[in-house]
């Protein structure tokens, strides 16, 4: 069964804020790597954007080498609806999840921030921003994000299963490939959201909201759908998981 811990008793500690901190410092580099990879450089016909498997490929990779390098601090979640699964499913307590959305959309708007300031005017383009195929409804874009965003954080769920015995960089070259194949396949339809800081970072720094709503909503819904329908039919209980669950707890109340 799974238990919604609210997380008053490991606010005060210095691991629960240096989580944090990680969460928003990875969030700063990946919209860094997010808003750059997507630009052009004059190398399309279109001059628009760079094309779908080479955006796939940087964006999947870079949450792959991320994830890595802050995950043994914060879970590496850098994504609001990972998080947002994270809670809905008992694997992270309530403030943490919500400290975490915080600090990775303000992560998103610094790392796009970042490469605006670096990035000369005339090859700025749109950043990167998130908008919606115009042929696509916005009521379709909404399911897409909704659908991937799924997709993505169930296979977060599962993956991250101790049963399993995966290595911590396939577990997280395994979520680099998922996003990648997300990628190829929705940014035709919306560009590709599936992770709310992502789409708030270029927003902000272009100021550029049309239908931005799509893109909290969807994802927020995709993982918390994910996190209920594995919890529910795909869970297994693994023993190790509950004893290392107990350790964390005993580690926080002794830093304490």
């Amino acid at each position: 069964m799974v238990v919604i811990d609210i997380g008053m008793d490991k606010i005060a500690t210095k691991e629960f804020w240096r989580a944090v901190f990680a969460e928003f410092f990875g969030c700063v580099l990946f919209l860094l790597c997010v808003t750059s990879v997507a630009l052009s450089w004059g190398n399309n016909k279109d001059n628009i954007s760079a094309n779908n498997v080479e955006i796939g490929i940087g964006i999947g990779l870079a949450i792959a080498s991320l994830a890595q390098a802050v995950g043994h601090v914060s879970g590496g979640h850098l994504n609001p609806a990972v998080s947002f699964g994270m809670i809905i499913g008992g694997r992270i307590n309530v403030l943490q999840g919500i400290m975490y959305m915080v600090a990775q959309s303000i992560g998103g708007v610094v790392g796009a921030a970042l490469t605006y300031a670096c990035t000369p005017a005339t090859r700025r383009e749109s950043l990167g921003a998130t908008t919606i195929n115009p042929e696509v409804a916005v009521e379709q874009g909404f399911g897409m994000e909704l659908l991937f965003t799924f997709i993505l954080v169930f296979f977060v769920f599962s993956i991250t299963v101790s049963k399993k015995g995966t290595e911590p960089y396939g577990t997280t070259l395994g979520i680099g490939v998922v996003i990648w194949v997300c990628h190829v396949c929705l940014i035709p339809f919306t560009g590709c959201g599936i992770n709310p800081a992502r789409s708030f970072g270029p927003a902000v720094v272009m100021n550029v909201w049309d239908n931005h709503w799509v893109y909290w909503i969807g994802p927020l819904l995709g993982g918390a759908l994910a996190a209920l329908i594995y919890n529910v039919i795909f869970f297994v209980k693994d023993d190790s998981y509950e004893v290392a669950k107990k350790e964390e707890d005993i580690e926080l109340a002794a830093d304490s």
